[in-house]
């Protein structure tokens, strides 16, 4: 007998005793070329990382290139050396050097800029407006910047005040964010170089910064144009390498269970694989990326049903490697495993129907214990997986079903090519009142940052000039930096602090550089490009190689302008130092948006997109829901568990108890949603049941199933009413269902059968209890239900 027995089930994930000798692992053989491919494809989704660094590459160098062949055609702000005595001579030399420099630093700027913020701009219109409208705001800020340069005081005050409206202007998106960028940008120069140059050197300086922007726009248009249909074919390659390195990990689990780092890559994997899914349908909004005959709900259905098949088996794979199956179904499972890899349906659909056929062998046996019957349950799961990817991976990627032609909506936008991270709840923290009081006071993100970055750069300016009058700037970028694309206190923290240690190992290696390639000045440029190309594309990776790169550029740049030494880069190391700490207390004192905070509105979010999901799911089992509205609501489940696995982050590997309850939360959060996709998929199998299984539908407990529906729903909105606003958690009760969905499972003539109902309802136990265990960790009170009284009542 094989199935679903009442209360305690044992989880899907839930190892079991009796394991027979776990098989040796095997030694991977060594890697193809085309297998190296793959795993580069598979860390850098739809390329974005090296086509962002190539850009910026390839842009910054003819940039260069442009602004040296304008300062040698013109002599823009070049001094005449004819005529002068040697000593005098070699003085106008070195300056013209500098100004030649700091005019290709000009252009390399905007090129920077331009790659950074063209991905945030929604059309390709709009994309190359904004490069060729750039050179305004720099320019306004290099006037000012020129006009106040001699005016230290006023001039530093302006420093901290365009810096604040910058952060202001991000009200108006990307637009204002740039805007307020190029400002700073342009008056930073203007400052630095007022005390050289007058301010008629403004007439040199603006056609500098629009052969930058003009460079910036044609390195894209020829090199890098945004085409939406290769964006997406490049994600679908990305989705495929990731589906490719899931089942891998999955086979290492399976060969060997007791590597806790390959059981961690596999969870990061999972993951990995539903950021690609996720990307895929933002990318299909564009009605310009769908390949002929296609549509974009067919795309969206096949990605989805193709992710959910395969993050299902890997799961399901790995808790098979833990359960002591036998070694004919270990090597059944990894047969599939292997065919899936290898992309053969044949083999694979084979495979996974000799399992199921001799589970049904078992079923007209007695019954089995509590471990052997769990233990069948996730070896069905398995080969139905495998058999839902072999008929995803028959069918043709680009045919478009007949009558497929309704619009389309994504439940993800992108922000700058990537999810949006934690932005929008950080953003929502900032206007919540919180439960303690640091957490009371309501601004607009944008306002609180302001006055979070005026705090932080007046500061940073203070204690920077009292170690170096001249060089306090590192110490004000150091502090300004650490709120770019950090969005509350914990990413703040983190940020300043990879910036420290990416200074420290910046200095060592620009150091080792400075030396070996000294007034070389094409080596240096190109020693700059690759230090730079580098740290963008590793950046995602950690923020510490940005640093590192840009150490470097600074130390090539001051050997350039006759200004290296070891001393001066240690001094850049303090001066970061005191930036970054700054910036710290700043956001730790300053009106903190706490991570803390920020986690309880993405749990919040979280968990009020899995009620939907199961709450339309149970309601698709008796017929009560749609097939698109549920994928809708699968979608929107992925993309808060993307937002809330972004916002525990930075609360990883933090000691105290604050490391337990993250740990606590993202482990329910995982089960939590792979529960209620396995819900959804089993809704859907009920309405496909063969006819050889008898009273396989729920027609006959349509009350009882709507009675534990409602009161399952209800228990996880008392989660999600318990994380708003500032209520305490711990005055609210989390009560769990499973009972109801139990008596429902045991009452029925297929209790002791692996059937669609019984899966549906098992599921339905298996989310409550990830349910419950998500409450507790959110500090929540979890209770049992007393059916007996309920019904009684």
């Amino acid at each position: 007998m094989t199935g679903i027995i009442s209360q305690p089930a044992i989880s899907d994930e839930t190892p079991t005793s009796g394991n027979p000798k776990t098989p040796t692992r095997q030694f991977a053989p060594r890697r193809t070329p085309a297998e190296w491919f793959d795993r580069f494809l598979a860390a850098d989704p739809g390329l974005n990382r090296l086509r962002m660094a190539m850009q910026v590459v390839v842009s910054i160098g003819a940039a260069l290139l442009a602004e040296r062949m304008f300062v040698n055609v013109t002599g823009a702000l070049q001094q005449p050396l004819t005529g002068l005595p040697t000593e005098l001579a070699a003085k106008a030399a070195a300056g013209n050097h500098a100004m030649l420099v700091m005019s290709m630093m000009v252009g390399a700027m905007i090129c920077l800029m331009a790659t950074f913020f063209g991905p945030m701009l929604p059309s390709v219109g709009r994309l190359y407006l904004t490069i060729l409208l750039m050179p305004i705001p720099m320019i306004a800020g290099l006037a000012i910047g020129l006009a106040t340069g001699k005016d230290r005081p006023l001039a530093l005050t302006l420093l901290a005040v365009i810096l604040a409206g910058g952060a202001y202007l991000r009200r108006f998106g990307p637009w204002g964010f740039l805007v307020g960028q190029l400002l700073f940008m342009g008056h930073f120069m203007g400052f630095f170089l007022g005390a050289q140059v007058p301010f008629s050197s403004l007439e040199w300086l603006a056609p500098e910064v629009g052969i930058g922007a003009l460079v910036a726009a044609v390195a894209q248009l020829v090199l890098f144009h945004p085409s939406r249909r290769r964006a997406l074919r490049r994600v679908r390659r990305t989705f495929a390498s990731r589906a490719r390195a899931l089942v891998d990990s999955a086979l290492e689990v399976l060969d060997d269970p007791t590597d806790r780092r390959a059981a961690a890559r596999l969870r990061r994997r999972t993951v990995n694989l539903n950021e690609t899914a996720l990307m895929v349908d933002a990318a299909l909004t564009a009605p310009t990326a769908l390949p002929e005959g296609t549509s974009a709900r067919h795309l969206h259905q096949v990605v989805f049903d193709a992710e959910q098949a395969l993050s299902n088996m890997a799961r399901f794979a790995a808790t098979l490697g833990q359960s002591g199956i036998s070694r004919g179904y270990r090597a059944s499972v990894r047969t599939s495993l292997m065919a899936v890899g290898h992309h053969d349906p044949e083999t694979a659909r084979h495979t996974a129907s000799r399992m199921l056929e001799q589970l049904r062998e078992y079923a007209a046996r007695p019954p089995a214990g509590d471990e052997e019957r769990n233990r069948r349950v996730i070896l069905h799961r398995f080969a139905t997986s495998v058999l839902d990817w072999a008929d995803i991976a028959e069918r043709t990627f680009d045919t478009q079903e007949v009558d497929d032609h309704t619009d389309f909506t994504s439940s993800v936008q992108l922000f700058g090519g990537w999810l949006p991270g934690s932005t929008m709840v950080s953003a929502d923290a900032s206007t919540e009142r919180g439960p303690h009081a640091i957490d009371r006071v309501r601004l607009a993100s944008n306002v609180r940052v302001a006055i979070q970055l005026g705090v932080a750069v007046t500061g940073a300016i203070l204690v920077g000039s009292v170690l170096s009058d001249r060089r306090f700037y590192w110490a004000v970028i150091a502090a300004f930096v650490t709120f770019m694309g950090a969005n509350n206190a914990g990413e703040q923290v983190r940020k300043g602090l990879l910036r420290v240690v990416g200074t420290v190992v910046g200095v060592f290696v620009g150091s080792l550089l400075a030396h070996a390639i000294g007034h070389h000045t094409d080596l240096a440029v190109l020693t700059v490009l690759v230090a730079v190309g580098l740290g963008i594309y590793l950046m995602r990776i950690s923020y510490a190689f940005m640093v590192i790169g840009i150490t470097v550029m600074v130390s090539q740049l001051y050997v350039q302008l006759g200004e290296y030494s070891d001393s001066l880069l240690r001094l850049r190391l303090e001066e970061t130092a005191i930036g970054a700490a700054i910036a710290i207390l700043t956001v730790i004192l300053v009106l903190p948006i706490r991570s803390w905070q920020v986690v309880r509105i993405a749990a919040r979010a979280h968990v009020q997109a899995v009620a939907a999901l199961a709450d339309g799911a149970l309601r698709r089992a008796t017929g009560g829901c749609t097939d698109s509205e549920l994928r809708s609501a699968a979608r929107d489940l992925d993309a808060a568990h993307q937002t809330l696995v972004a916002s525990l982050k930075p609360l990883r590997g933090v000691p105290g108890p604050n490391s337990d309850i993250h740990r606590r939360l993202r482990s329910s959060a995982d089960a939590s949603v792979h529960r209620a996709r396995m819900l959804l998929k089993e809704s859907g199998r009920l309405h496909a049941a063969t006819t050889e299984w008898t009273g396989t539908d729920l027609s006959g407990d349509v009350a009882a199933l709507d009675d534990a529906r409602n009161h399952f729903t209800a228990s996880i909105g008392a989660i999600a009413e318990g994380l708003t606003e500032d209520r305490r958690t711990s005055d609210y009760v989390y009560t769990r269902s499973a009972s109801l969905f139990d008596t429902i499972a045991t009452q029925r003539s297929d209790a002791d059968l692996i059937t669609p109902a019984q899966l549906l309802l098992r599921d339905a136990r298996l989310l409550d209890e990830s349910m419950a265990a998500f409450a507790a960790a959110a500090d929540l009170q979890v209770r049992a239900l007393d059916t007996v009284a309920l019904h009684a009542e």
